[in-house]
């Protein structure tokens, strides 16, 4: 019998956790949830969740401090996170993609939505596993597709799934322009509704972990970004 995928849900309304737990468990998906942030980490390596969905307004310990947690946690770090929030605000948007959000959904939410967000999100996933360029080298930088890791210079450098994403989109197409609308439908599968602004905050992010690299994302103003190696 092959096993079903994991997901694991934080939010304090219980009445969505009940909501989610009936709606993800029809389509198939394995899930537990946590109505108590401050027992949600333990309950998530305990459960070992291929994909966490993740309320970013929670007492005491809101949503974004849970997820700078998920981030620096061993077994956790590299999994996919979708936070969901009441506020509309794009500030709250950025500043969940900043700490390692993969996607964002506001409340409230057609269920729909986020069930194709997260097949998206784990069919990225898949493709990367099924992917036989297990290594590529450019710079001081190299990307092992086989074990999910980049490092440079010999160093380990800890990306989120998107950041190492949108890093293997661009060494593939190394010197070729991207224009964010590209980026997004081929590193976030979206349609060219979604905000043109994820992408700059996961531009921000990436060049800040591959500045000692040899390499550098150069902004084309007017049509967006380019891979290249540092002229010296």
């Amino acid at each position: 019998m092959t096993s079903r995928i994991r997901i694991f849900v934080v939010d304090d309304e219980k009445d969505l956790t009940d909501l989610l737990h009936y709606q993800l468990g029809k389509e198939g998906f394995e899930v537990k949830f946590s109505n108590n942030p401050f027992e949600a980490l333990g309950k998530a390596r305990d459960f070992n969740p291929e994909l966490i969905i993740l309320d970013v307004m929670m007492p005491d310990l809101d949503g974004f401090q849970l997820l700078r947690m998920i981030r620096s946690d061993n077994l956790l770090q590299k999994v996919p996170v979708i936070m969901l929030t009441a506020k509309s605000g794009v500030e709250h948007r950025i500043k969940g993609l900043e700490q390692g959000a993969d996607d964002y959904l506001g409340k409230p939410f057609d269920s729909q939505e986020l069930i194709l967000r997260i097949r998206s999100i784990l069919k990225r996933l898949a493709d990367q596993s099924n992917d036989t360029n297990s290594r590529i080298m450019l710079g001081k930088l190299v990307l092992d597709e086989e074990d999910h890791s980049i490092s440079i210079a010999g160093d380990k450098i800890d990306f989120t799934l998107t950041e190492f994403k949108l890093i293997h989109y661009f060494l593939k197409r190394k010197g070729r322009v991207q224009t964010r609308d590209n980026l997004l439908l081929g590193v976030w599968k979206f349609d060219t509704e979604v905000e043109t602004r994820t992408v700059d905050v996961h531009i921000r992010r990436v060049r800040k972990k591959i500045a000692d690299s040899g390499l550098e994302i150069e902004t084309i103003r007017g049509v967006g970004y380019r891979l290249g190696e540092k002229i010296t």
